[in-house]
């Protein structure tokens, strides 16, 4: 079955210790999730250098990123809405059960493997984004169960466009379970379940597919935007929000988005099927038109969340489940916990930290 490529953030190392990171990281399993190095911001999962890491109190902790550099970040640890890991060493005072040894590949390989199994609820939406895909033409309208060996593992309403998912449901229980139309009544989702609308299980899924999954009419008919899709801001990186600035000014091919954009057509298919499964985009002129003063109401709005992020702490502790996944990967910040912060002088001094705003 398909697996995702999974992101992952490398904060406060040097290039050559990070370089090697990643060369252990391409060497993957087949059978297994790929992983990535890429923007911390957005990044599913961090390793961060323990000797980039000053503390700062109970909770907070600086890290010096990129390494060598007067750039500073701030984390709270009761902000944190992924896993993580620190390299040894640890800094003096600092104290986490999340470590390892970044000079080992096996340590390096033992870890990845421990965010694949916390991040379990992410690669189950990314299984559903991809037995959906595959059943388009099947599946548009009503209400779907997804069962298997008698246990219900996904209520899939299509009409509401929302889904729930049983949290214990490995990717491999949804490539076997049943689908089975139900009445619409049956579209009531046991309180047990992790409730998600479905463009967002879609977006998951096409932002960390390898496939080309843009329907044939969106290579040679207009694209139009016809809505900004409901979700984080840091979910958007600049070639998405890129394709829809250009999308308010007119509507295009994708050739004619290629020329405009500069993207490489590989790349540029890939961002707009994101948009197209998140449903942002259409080839259907009127309902663009329709949607148009909103539109560009909610571009302006989301340009705006990303330019100013949430500073208001969240005030509570990590949380685990039984499955031992931080309860906090299922359910979605609108910013990311990471803060870019400066010091005045000398910035190994006690000096106070000032957050930047970014």
């Amino acid at each position: 079955m398909e697996q995702p490529v999974l992101r992952l953030g490398l904060l406060g190392f040097a290039d050559a210790q990070a370089d090697r990171m990643v060369a252990w990281m391409q060497q993957g399993q087949p059978g297994w999730p790929e992983w990535q190095a890429f923007d911390p911001h957005v990044a599913d999962a961090w390793m961060i250098a323990g000797h980039s890491v000053e503390v700062l109190g109970r909770d907070s902790v600086v890290i010096r990123h990129p390494h060598g550099s007067g750039t500073r970040l701030t984390l709270n640890r009761a902000e944190v809405d992924r896993p993580l890991a620190f390299a040894s060493p640890l800094p003096e005072g600092f104290a986490s059960a999340e470590f390892f040894d970044a000079d080992d590949e096996a340590s390096v390989r033992q870890r990845l493997q421990r965010f694949e199994a916390w991040l379990r609820p992410l690669r189950t939406q990314f299984a559903l984004g991809a037995l959906l895909v595959e059943r388009v033409d099947q599946y548009r309208r009503g209400v779907v169960h997804l069962s298997h060996e008698g246990k219900l593992l996904a209520v899939i309403d299509l009409d509401q466009w929302r889904v729930g998912l049983h949290i214990p449901a490995r990717p491999v229980d949804l490539a076997a379970a049943e689908w089975v139309r139900r009445p619409s009544l049956a579209n009531d989702i046991p309180s047990s379940f992790i409730r998600l609308p479905l463009h967002r299980v879609m977006w998951t899924y096409a932002v960390r597919t390898h496939r080309d999954v843009l329907p044939a009419r969106y290579r040679q008919l207009p694209v139009y935007l016809r809505r900004v899709p409901r979700m984080p801001a840091r979910w958007f990186d600049d070639l998405h929000l890129l394709i829809m600035r250009e999308l308010t000014v007119r509507a295009g091919t994708l050739a004619e988005l290629g020329e405009r954009t500069r993207a490489p057509a590989a790349e540029l298919a890939h961002h707009l099927a994101a948009l197209y499964y998140a449903g942002a985009v259409t080839t259907d002129a009127e309902s663009a038109r329709r949607a148009e003063g909103r539109v560009r109401q909610d571009l302006g709005t989301l340009q705006l969340d990303q330019a100013v992020p949430d500073t208001v702490a969240v005030s509570r502790t990590m949380e685990y489940s039984q499955l031992g996944v931080p309860t906090s990967t299922l359910r979605e910040a609108q910013h990311s916990p990471l803060r870019t912060v400066y010091r005045h002088h000398d910035l190994t001094a006690p000096m106070p930290l000032r957050e930047v705003d970014e």
